[in-house]
């Protein structure tokens, strides 16, 4: 990628006359795209907003990447619908010199090498004057979905109560990272009824087993004794939810420095939804949490690319092996533990919350307020 970066020129020394030609070959390949008298508007407002690429030697752009730098009301309208994204409201944007709210990347062209200059944009938005705003940004399709989590963004976003989740977003303002929920606590019947939780009661591992049901020993004929293999009981199970309804699932066992990732399961009619992978994402954030920094976890040799999506890689030395009827393959991921990693340093309460639960109060804590006013009364 280094190599690849020094051949390529970047700059946000916006040329008029080389937009229409750049945004038409861009429309090409992305569809519906602003004017260039849109655009010329908001790089001349602020020239941070429009980097043109270009192979190291070549003397027109061929390449670019663009990005709304939001204020505040800018933000919130993006999330409402109401900022205009073809021509986008002037009172909504910032100038060079102000602090945005959010960054937006709006559109990029960076065909074959030139994605290499991605990094240097990202690279000016990680300055001081940029760092405390959150990098937002859309994909409608499988491929962006992929490169959006290669690059570190997180899938949906809360506002006022909703998960949006046609939107990706690196939360890096204090108050976004605050109110953030944990990606395996999100789910709430009454006020965020589709979601992931982390399975507490025997309902949810009744849910649990449905789906496994359906998807294993349903559709792909797996014995009884080998998908409910005498682990549930020592694992940590998740589930998700579309309205209330139980859609997906997935498990993990916890060992000494490692934790093991299994039976992914989505029935078949929410296959074309995100379940899967944020299934997955959720996995991996509540071992972080947990404090791991080594996941394990057995693929099937054809779904393998899926895995390698999140940063798996094959185990060094691992040789392919089968049960039930398929091939897997050994994978691991190296992952640094969450800044809040349960630890000894950990208040006590919050290491008797409901697993899962770690973010809030948990039912022991409020027995202890029961006690601290009973010995109040008493005095």
């Amino acid at each position: 990628m280094r190599r690849a970066a020094a051949l390529v020129t970047v700059t946000n020394r916006l040329e008029p006359m080389e937009v229409p030609r750049l945004l038409e070959s861009a429309g090409k390949v992305i569809g519906q795209l602003a004017t260039p008298e849109t655009v010329i508007r908001i790089g001349e407002k602020n020239p941070d907003s429009i980097w043109l690429f270009s192979r190291r030697g070549r003397s027109r752009a061929e390449g670019f990447m663009s990005a709304l730098l939001l204020n505040e009301s800018g933000r919130s309208a993006l999330f409402d619908g109401d900022l205009n994204l073809l021509d986008p409201q002037d009172e909504y944007l910032v100038c060079q010199h102000e602090r945005p709210a959010a960054i937006y990347v709006w559109a990029s062209f960076t065909p074959g090498v030139l994605a290499a200059g991605i990094n240097r944009v990202m690279d000016r938005f990680d300055s001081p004057h940029y760092a405390d705003a959150d990098v937002i940004s859309t994909s409608f399709t499988i491929r962006g979905h992929r490169a959006m989590v290669r690059r570190g963004f997180e899938h949906g976003v809360w506002h006022e109560g909703q998960l949006l989740d046609r939107f990706y977003m690196i939360p890096r303002r204090p108050e976004t990272l605050a109110a953030r929920l944990p990606r395996y606590a999100t789910h709430d019947p009454e006020l965020r009824p589709t979601g992931i939780r982390v399975v507490n009661g025997f309902d949810d591992m009744m849910r649990v087993a449905a789906v496994r049901s359906a998807v294993y020993i349903g559709e792909q004929a797996c014995p009884y004794e080998e998908e409910f293999d005498g682990n549930d009981l020592a694992a940590t199970h998740l589930l998700a939810l579309i309205d209330n309804e139980p859609v997906g699932c997935m498990r993990v066992r916890f060992f000494a420095d490692f934790a093991k990732m299994e039976r992914l399961a989505v029935r078949k009619q929410y296959r074309r939804s995100r379940t899967a992978f944020e299934l997955v994402r959720a996995c991996v954030a509540l071992c972080r949490e947990k404090g791991y920094r080594h996941i394990y976890g057995h693929a099937r040799q054809d779904y393998l690319p899926f895995w390698q999506s999140f940063g798996f890689k094959l185990k060094e030395n691992g040789a392919p092996f089968e049960f039930s009827d398929h091939i897997f393959v050994e994978m691991v991921e190296e992952v640094e533990p969450s800044p809040t990693a349960l630890s000894l340093k950990d208040d006590p309460y919050r290491l008797i919350r409901p697993e899962g639960a770690w973010h809030k109060r948990g039912p022991l804590e409020l027995s202890s307020a029961r006690q601290t006013a009973l010995h109040a009364a008493q005095l």
